[in-house]
């Protein structure tokens, strides 16, 4: 027995490796998006880059394998240098940090260009020190390679103006002659001392925070105004092939249209007629008709825009010569007239951009807001002065950044190492100049200069018992499973409680009384509820006993309470489960006993005079039994992830329906957890129907 014991527990961990490989295919082949599943449809390539990059998306598919079997701790470790360490706060909440040559824990966040280190106290509070010292520079060999790419950049970019190109370029052939020495990490940080220090003047941060404001509101009110966006869904249309498109992305656009035509019937219904028909195109998946419509339509409606549009979309792109222009147009009256309908969409519109300005850059918000007030009071001349202020306070804010984004990129680049209050290992970068997209929680996705340019997630891996963090959720997953799996046990273990026992004893009468009336209607009783669906025995146990009775609740809402807390919640969905199997073991169990009553050796128990209480008891039941044995066991693994229509009917969060959503996410590490925790139950309560066995008949053996 304990050799075959065993056995089975190394087929269950071959089996487990098996299905653990050819779920991780299946995820891998499955159509769908996993960024836009999580963070929807409207996210840019450069944000869905930068959440493929943290969640370890990006790496090849068996290495992502690899990691999630095995861990990444020992990677982070090699590229930090310091061990990494996983511990439970006082909150239940699972944090890495990095352990110091002293044994204290620590991890980093970059703050502007600052590294800030966070110790962790042996009192449990943190205290914060900035840490520059820990930048290195990086490969000087790449670093040539880059800057000099960089320098011809620097030579062409026509939004620099000339003395400022000659100053840049002056220290960066500084920095490249310097880098070329193959000099050592402290001589190196030396020398590039003096011509980085000198870039560092030509960089005005005021002007590369107000860069930043003015980015956040292009990009705001681009995806949130109806009109700005229907020139958004005109980019996307001229010359777009139907294959590149989602059926998603169709839609939005359809939908932008629509919005776009509804905000445009009280003021042009000609130009509202023909986006709504064109989104109509869309719906029927029409694209050249509706491109052509849209087409036609733009320049109506940058009329009506006064350009603005065409303004926050170029700024967005950081194309400042052009946006400067298009906002330079709303001083010529030749090409904005401001007459009635103009007023009636461009003045809403510059108050938007006014406000979502506010504070931040208030040299163009002020006068912007001015204008506004004299566009509502009539006074377009005074209107046009207070645009003509903000047109030159644009210029000499877009000139200074253009100014400090050139100067900042032609610094050196300094990287490091280390974890970060995400549970990530990561590398920051600075001085490259190059524009990272992080997902700050409240916040949204900001883009910053410099900062993590490569992550690895951390977690143990499964053999450690860390399957990873859920993609959905951002919880580490076991701990989600655990949950959900107790859930399920508890609704699984009452129902096969109140179940095996009823259906096996209604099973065995009925198989002792073949072809009698008690056989006849426990037979049609059990087949009608083994073949009526889950869901419309569900949802008739809520009709009667929810809504009509209202003896008991109708969904179950458990919040942070264990099911056994709320019990009067778990009645209907235990009583559905129990209808549902009721029939089926019932039926097995019956056919089985039916069988064994017609066996040899109970005729001939029955010649020899056995009584026919013993002759059940003694010899028949145990025998009858071990179909249903079989049966009810493959049910336990059905029970705790079969049974999804009957959690979601009824909200129940169990294992089944969190397995639902994470494959609806296509949330990896989620699947792969809970089909471990499905096979191992499956192979586990084979085992355990195989002991039985042996009890229920004495001539089965186990080598």
């Amino acid at each position: 027995m304990a050799k075959f014991i065993i056995r089975r527990l190394l087929l269950m961990l071959l089996t487990m490796f098996v299905v653990s490989i050819a779920v991780f295919l299946i995820t891998e082949a499955a159509p769908g998006n996993v960024a836009r599943n999580v963070l929807g449809i409207h996210i840019t390539p450069e944000q869905e880059e930068s959440f493929l990059n943290q969640q370890g998306l990006d790496e090849p598919f068996y290495i992502r394998y690899v990691n999630w079997l095995i861990g990444t701790d020992w990677q982070a470790s090699r590229k930090i240098g310091l061990p990494v360490k996983k511990i439970r706060t006082e909150d239940g909440f699972n944090e890495w940090w990095a352990v110091a040559e002293d044994g204290t824990l620590i991890r980093w966040e970059m703050e502007g260009e600052d590294l800030v280190a966070e110790y962790l106290l042996e009192d449990g509070t943190i205290q914060e020190k900035v840490e520059n010292f820990r930048w290195e520079v990086k490969s000087p060999s790449e670093e040539v390679e880059r800057l000099t790419e960089y320098r011809q950049t620097v030579a062409d970019n026509d939004q620099l103006d000339e003395d400022n190109r000659q100053l840049i370029l002056e220290q960066l052939d500084q920095i490249l002659e310097i880098l070329r020495g193959n000099q050592p990490q402290d001589e190196l940080l030396a020398a590039l001392e003096g011509p980085e220090s000198r870039l560092e003047s030509l960089i005005d941060q005021e002007a590369l925070r107000a860069k930043g404001s003015l980015t956040s509101t292009a990009d705001e009110i681009t995806r949130k105004n109806n009109l700005v966006r229907v020139l958004s869904v005109h980019e996307r249309l001229d010359g777009a092939n139907p294959e590149e498109l989602e059926p998603s992305d169709i839609q939005a656009m359809a939908r932008v249209l629509k919005n776009a035509a509804d905000d445009l019937r009280d003021v042009n219904p000609g130009l509202a007629d023909s986006l709504e028909a064109a989104g109509e195109d869309l719906g029927e998946e029409d694209l050249a008709s509706a491109e052509s419509r849209v087409a036609d339509a733009v320049p109506t409606l940058n009329y009506l825009m006064g350009s603005t549009g065409q303004f926050l979309l170029t700024m967005k792109d950081d194309d400042y010569r052009t946006s400067l222009q298009h906002l330079a147009d709303l001083t010529d009256p030749a090409l904005v007239p401001l007459d009635n309908t103009q007023l009636s969409v461009l003045t809403p519109m510059l108050d938007e951009i006014a406000d979502a300005l506010g504070e931040d850059v208030p040299g163009l918000s002020g006068p912007l807001l001015l204008a506004v007030e004299d566009l509502q009071a009539g006074n377009t001349g005074t209107a046009r002065e207070h645009l003509q202020t903000a047109v030159d306070h644009y210029r000499d804010l877009t000139s200074a950044i253009v100014r400090s984004e050139s100067a900042r990129g032609a610094r050196v680049a300094r990287t490091f190492w280390g974890v970060n209050s995400q549970n990530l290992a990561v590398q920051w970068e600075k001085g490259t100049g190059k524009i990272v997209w992080r997902l700050v929680m409240g916040s949204g996705w900001l883009a910053t200069s410099g900062g993590p340019v490569e992550y690895i997630p951390l977690q143990k891996g499964l053999l450690r018992g860390d399957p990873g963090l859920s993609l959905r959720t951002g919880r580490p997953v076991a701990d989600l499973l655990f949950t959900r799996l107790r859930n399920s046990l508890v609704l699984a273990g009452i129902a096969f409680a109140i179940v095996m026992p009823i259906a096996l004893v209604l099973g065995l009468i009925a198989g002792l009384n073949e072809g009698k009336t008690i056989d006849r209607v426990l037979s049609i009783g059990g087949m009608m509820f083994s073949v009526t669906p889950e869901f419309a025995t569900g949802i008739f146990l809520i009709l009667i006993f929810a809504f009509w009775l209202e003896w008991v609740p109708g969904a179950t809402v458990f919040g942070e309470q264990a099911p056994w807390e709320r019990p009067e919640m778990l009645i209907l969905p235990v009583l559905t489960l129990t209808l549902i199997e009721l029939g089926y073991v019932l039926r097995i169990t019956r056919a089985s006993m039916s069988d064994v009553m017609k066996a040899p050796y109970i005729r001939t128990a029955y010649l020899k005079g056995l009584p026919r209480r013993r002759v059940v008891f003694k010899h028949a039941i145990r025998n009858a039994l071990m179909s249903p044995i079989t049966v009810i066991m493959l049910h336990v693994n059905w029970l705790l992830g079969g049974i999804v229509v009957v959690e979601v009917i009824f909200g129940y969060p169990g294992l089944g329906s969190y397995l639902l959503d994470s494959a609806l996410f296509k949330d990896f590490n989620a699947i792969e957890g809970g089909a471990m925790i499905l096979v191992a139950v499956a192979v586990g309560t084979q085992l355990i129907a195989d002991i039985i066995y042996t009890f229920l008949n004495p001539r089965i053996r186990y080598d």
